[in-house]
């Protein structure tokens, strides 16, 4: 397993997630990602002729990513690539911190809110899109609103729809009307139960840091 990951809130809190160690942890920061995500697909490469040739290129389109992700919130990404005979099993981890819904409070019950306002599809083909709600306890963290199916998300500028494998779970902020989202996704349909039990896992390991012990500032 990797260390924990670190993210500031107004000086206070930030968070710590683990992920597997087959998986690779892309940075995010604008401070940090060009050199990082040089060394991260070097590092990975390095060996494989074909793809240290095929290198530019790849690292131009991680950095795209990253740039994508810190533009829409993202503090964190971790993703896997996991080979197998009937082609890769891919999927990712992604943290971002975010308003809470319209309505909520920090007192109260806000996993509780959050809860009543997520949708629910009802499941009537393996592969076709749907979406659970439900109440689930994180060590640590305590009760926290969950959302997870298999989605239509649409590719950028507007090239279609890719069917994904998705849970989503919200970790209210203490004190503030802020979420931290855990998102992760996959578009191996097929193996939609067993993601499922991967992401509960990896969602799992979230934790709110104060920064005083251990968290640092984004």
């Amino acid at each position: 397993m990797s260390g924990p990951a670190v993210a500031g809130l107004e000086g206070r809190v930030g968070f710590a997630i683990t992920v597997p160690d087959s998986w690779f942890e892309i940075d995010v920061n604008p401070a940090t990602r060009d050199d990082s995500i040089r060394v991260l697909v070097e590092d990975r490469v390095r060996g494989n002729q074909p793809m240290w040739d095929a290198r530019q290129g790849i690292i131009r389109l991680l950095r795209q990513q990253a740039r994508t992700a810190w533009e829409a919130g993202a503090t964190y990404c971790a993703s896997f690539v996991q080979p197998t005979d009937e082609g890769p099993i891919t999927g990712s981890v992604v943290v971002s911190l975010v308003r809470g819904p319209v309505g909520a409070t920090a007192e109260g019950d806000p996993a509780g809110f959050m809860l009543e306002q997520l949708k629910v599809v009802p499941k009537t083909e393996e592969l076709e899109p749907w979406s659970s709600a439900t109440m689930v306890q994180i060590p640590d963290v305590g009760p926290c609103a969950r959302s997870y199916g298999v989605e239509d998300v649409e590719l950028d500028g507007g090239a279609g729809y890719v069917r994904t494998v998705f849970m989503q779970t919200m970790v209210p902020v203490p004190g503030v009307n802020k979420v931290f989202l855990v998102s992760c996704s996959s578009p191996v349909v097929p193996l939609a139960s067993e993601l499922h039990d991967l992401f509960d896992a990896v969602s799992g390991t979230f934790r709110v840091v104060p920064l005083g012990e251990g968290g640092v500032s984004a």
